[in-house]
């Protein structure tokens, strides 16, 4: 019969130590709770919102001009 061993798997298992850890772009925020970090800005739309001077709609636009496609 064989013996059974109740070893411990260290030379399988990876290490801490052994992972590789990501130097790129270090987050100066990781030691923040999350509610004390950064929130990132909105981001804006190139749209504004237009009233056509001839038929009153209501859209937006990104156009310099405040006219709708039907009135033009």
């Amino acid at each position: 019969m064989r013996e059974v061993t109740n070893k411990p798997k260290e030379q399988d298992a990876p290490s801490v130590e052994d992972e590789p850890t990501c130097t790129c772009v270090p987050d100066p925020f990781t030691s923040l709770p999350p509610e004390l970090r950064p929130r990132p800005a909105p981001k804006k739309s190139g749209l504004r919102p237009v009233v056509c001077p001839g038929c009153g709609k209501e859209y937006l636009t990104n156009r310099s001009t405040d006219r709708c496609f039907d009135c033009e």
